[in-house]
């Protein structure tokens, strides 16, 4: 039995020991308690030490009064019988655990109140500690220094620490018991306490396991926290909201895509199902045909130019080559460019002074082309667009200034969210998808610029740029 009890011992022990290992580990609320038992108990530990030293030091104390004042008395007797001969030793016999002895000034012994006289010597004063080891016993010695008919003596009381070191014992046990159950109740309360502290995390950790897609209005209850635990449930409640806005803006994103590519993709599959039954040989069946599909995939290619962009730089991988140009320059190859293509608008600028701007050239004319392509769009035959370009306050400032249709005081905070268009069914006439403003939002973000735009209907639209001189 004694053989199986051994070999169970020690796979106990490491299964004890890895399971600690293991609560260490994962576990904060094992944690929690280890610490704050690790703590309670050394703090016992040493209360506990400095109590027994502390009891000790009083005992040995009170024993060295006791023989300091057994002294005092001897040295009365003695000087009061006048001389050694008549002392009555037999009254220290009597005390327990004490002896007293005389010594002469050779340190021979003399008399003494112990019957066996053979074990007893002269214990010199020591300053290092009052207590000695005699014969396997510890002891406590007091000694007196006296003169008695010219002659030198030394009266020496000794006790021995039986009973000292019986009450320490008792005191060290009972010191001992206190811990082991403080320890133990410490233990319970801190375990129950910890899971109590940690019970918020825990309702956190099931509320989360409850959200998923398709449940992401879910959020985590912080009407009943007031601690740190609060400010943590509504951190992750904000990114939740956070996860659902992209989400959300995702999935518009998909739905908007998706229904610009349906009406292309519709209209060339109509032209070409009407080709395949019966405008093969019809020429002018087939001219409206060809010129339709061709727009419509034109129409397309800038679709997905414009969604290739915007989803590059989603992913923060569109490039961005900067270089030191000359932005009147450039407004004038804009202003020459759109000539050629619209003879339908008055295009000019009344302020174009020579400055040099550190910036990516082909972006910011991309920029700048998109606005002139809407005002455009929506600027009446006849209308003027005037792109100017100064020095405001050490920034470059852009205008883009139509006699257009305006835009209505509602719509102006969302004219750059992508695919939103104020009128559709005039966007739609114009060929317009919704994009392009968020890509020269963009653009002009990643110089460090600012868009002010000032609309009123009927009236025209002015849309102020401002880009920083240096950029670099």
């Amino acid at each position: 039995m004694l053989i199986i009890i051994l070999n169970f011992t020690p796979k106990l022990l490491i299964k004890l020991a890895d399971t600690i290992h293991k609560r260490l580990r994962f576990s904060i609320s094992f944690k929690m308690t280890a610490v704050y038992t690790f703590i309670f108990s050394s703090t016992l530990f040493i209360l506990s030490i400095s109590l027994i030293i502390g009891f000790r030091a009083f005992l040995i104390n009170e024993a060295q009064s006791d023989l300091t004042k057994y002294s005092t008395v001897a040295i009365s007797y003695a000087k009061s019988d006048k001389g050694l001969q008549s002392f009555n030793y037999s009254a220290f016999a009597n005390i327990e655990y004490v002896t007293l002895s005389v010594f002469d000034e050779n340190e021979n012994l003399v008399y003494s109140s112990k019957n066996d006289k053979k074990d007893i010597s002269f214990h010199k004063d020591t300053k290092a500690s009052p207590v000695i080891t005699d014969l396997n016993q510890q002891l406590i010695f007091v000694t007196t220094k006296y003169k008695l008919n010219n002659k030198i003596f030394f009266l020496q009381t000794s006790k021995t620490l039986n009973k000292e070191n019986e009450y320490l014992a008792i005191f060290a046990a009972i010191i001992f018991i206190v811990n082991l159950f403080s320890l133990i109740i410490t233990l319970g309360f801190g375990s129950r306490a910890s899971k109590k502290m940690l019970l918020p995390i825990k309702n956190m950790t099931k509320a989360t396991r409850a959200i998923s897609i398709n449940a992401l209005e879910k959020r985590l209850d912080v009407s009943t926290s007031h601690d740190e635990l609060k400010q943590l449930a509504e951190t992750f409640n904000e990114m939740l909201n956070r996860i659902q806005n992209s989400y959300e803006m995702q999935n518009q994103f998909v739905s908007d895509a998706s229904h610009e590519l349906r009406t292309p993709i519709a209209v060339i599959q109509g032209y070409a199902n009407m080709l395949y039954r019966w405008g093969k040989d019809d020429k002018a069946v087939l001219d409206e045909s060809i010129t339709a599909i061709k727009s419509e995939s034109y129409n397309m290619q800038q679709l997905v130019e414009k969604l290739l962009f915007l989803a590059r730089s989603d992913k923060k991988t569109q490039k961005v080559y900067k270089e030191d140009f000359c932005i009147n320059e450039l407004i004038n190859e804009i202003i020459k460019e759109t000539k050629l293509i619209d003879v339908n608008h008055e295009i000019s600028s009344d302020i174009n002074e020579a400055l040099s701007i550190y910036a990516d050239k082909n972006l910011l004319k991309q920029a700048l082309r998109i606005f002139i392509d809407n005002s455009i769009k929506y600027t009446p035959i006849g209308g003027t667009i005037k792109l100017n370009s100064y020095i405001k306050k050490s920034n470059l400032t852009i205008e883009i200034i139509d006699t257009g249709i305006g835009i209505a005081k509602d719509d102006l905070p969302h004219i750059f969210t992508r695919f939103y268009r104020c009128d559709k069914s005039r966007a739609k006439e114009s060929g317009g998808t919704g994009l392009g403003l968020s890509i020269s939002k963009w653009i002009i973000g990643k110089h460090n610029g600012s868009i002010l735009v000032e609309s009123k209907l009927e009236m025209g639209t002015k849309i102020t740029i401002g880009l920083p001189m240096k950029n670099k």
